[in-house]
Protein backbone atom coordinates (compact mmCIF):
# COMPACT_ATOMS: atom_id res chain seq x y z
CA UNK A 1 0.00 0.00 0.00
CA UNK A 2 1.46 3.31 -0.72
CA UNK A 3 0.09 6.44 1.18
CA UNK A 4 0.04 9.52 0.41
CA UNK A 5 1.77 12.58 2.12
CA UNK A 6 -0.44 14.14 4.52
CA UNK A 7 -0.27 17.67 5.32
CA UNK A 8 -1.24 19.13 8.72
CA UNK A 9 -1.27 22.99 9.11
CA UNK A 10 -1.31 23.92 12.39
CA UNK A 11 -0.16 26.81 14.80
CA UNK A 12 1.64 26.45 18.21
CA UNK A 13 -1.44 28.76 19.38
CA UNK A 14 -4.04 26.79 18.28
CA UNK A 15 -5.32 24.67 21.08
CA UNK A 16 -7.81 22.53 19.09
CA UNK A 17 -4.02 21.86 16.52
CA UNK A 18 -2.85 19.79 19.77
CA UNK A 19 -6.27 17.92 19.95
CA UNK A 20 -6.05 16.96 16.13
CA UNK A 21 -2.61 16.59 16.25
CA UNK A 22 -3.05 14.08 19.37
CA UNK A 23 -6.15 11.86 17.52
CA UNK A 24 -4.23 11.80 14.16
CA UNK A 25 -1.53 10.63 15.59
CA UNK A 26 -3.73 7.42 17.51
CA UNK A 27 -5.82 6.95 14.46
CA UNK A 28 -2.40 6.99 12.53
CA UNK A 29 -1.46 3.91 14.39
CA UNK A 30 -4.71 2.25 15.49
CA UNK A 31 -5.91 1.95 11.91
CA UNK A 32 -3.03 2.52 9.58
CA UNK A 33 -0.13 0.75 11.94
CA UNK A 34 1.80 3.64 11.89
CA UNK A 35 2.47 3.93 7.52
CA UNK A 36 1.05 7.56 7.08
CA UNK A 37 3.02 9.66 6.63
CA UNK A 38 2.02 13.23 7.94
CA UNK A 39 3.82 16.13 7.49
CA UNK A 40 2.48 19.07 10.15
CA UNK A 41 3.41 22.58 8.85
CA UNK A 42 3.58 25.46 11.10
CA UNK A 43 1.56 28.45 9.17
CA UNK A 44 3.74 30.80 10.65
CA UNK A 45 7.13 29.16 9.79
CA UNK A 46 6.14 27.80 6.65
CA UNK A 47 3.94 30.50 5.20
CA UNK A 48 4.72 29.50 1.33
CA UNK A 49 3.36 25.85 1.54
CA UNK A 50 0.09 27.63 3.48
CA UNK A 51 -0.08 29.65 0.74
CA UNK A 52 0.18 27.27 -1.95
CA UNK A 53 -2.54 25.68 -0.45
CA UNK A 54 -4.82 28.38 -0.09
CA UNK A 55 -5.05 27.91 3.77
CA UNK A 56 -7.50 29.91 5.67
CA UNK A 57 -7.62 28.54 8.69
CA UNK A 58 -5.96 25.93 11.32
CA UNK A 59 -6.19 22.85 11.89
CA UNK A 60 -6.51 21.84 8.03
CA UNK A 61 -5.93 18.47 6.52
CA UNK A 62 -5.04 17.88 3.40
CA UNK A 63 -4.82 14.63 1.25
CA UNK A 64 -4.50 14.73 -2.19
CA UNK A 65 -7.04 17.08 -3.68
CA UNK A 66 -9.06 16.23 -0.40
CA UNK A 67 -9.14 18.82 2.04
CA UNK A 68 -11.00 18.37 6.39
CA UNK A 69 -10.90 21.97 7.69
CA UNK A 70 -11.81 21.31 11.25
CA UNK A 71 -13.73 23.85 12.46
CA UNK A 72 -14.86 22.52 15.44
CA UNK A 73 -17.21 23.60 17.95
CA UNK A 74 -13.91 23.11 19.52
CA UNK A 75 -14.72 19.38 20.78
CA UNK A 76 -16.99 18.02 17.87
CA UNK A 77 -14.42 16.20 15.73
CA UNK A 78 -14.45 12.93 16.92
CA UNK A 79 -12.18 10.03 15.79
CA UNK A 80 -14.73 8.32 14.15
CA UNK A 81 -14.80 11.20 11.85
CA UNK A 82 -11.30 11.32 11.01
CA UNK A 83 -11.06 8.05 10.72
CA UNK A 84 -13.85 8.18 8.06
CA UNK A 85 -12.25 10.92 6.29
CA UNK A 86 -8.72 8.93 6.40
CA UNK A 87 -10.39 6.25 4.91
CA UNK A 88 -12.31 7.88 2.15
CA UNK A 89 -9.09 8.22 0.03
CA UNK A 90 -7.79 5.99 -1.92
CA UNK A 91 -4.38 4.55 -1.82
CA UNK A 92 -2.51 3.02 -4.41
CA UNK A 93 -1.14 -0.61 -4.43
CA UNK A 94 2.96 -1.30 -3.82
CA UNK A 95 4.60 -1.94 -7.12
Amino acid sequence: MVYPLIYFFSSPYCAPCKTIEKMLGEVNISLFGNKLRIKKVDIAKELEIARKFKILSVPTIIIGDQRLSVIIDKNELTDAILQGFLSSVSYGEDE
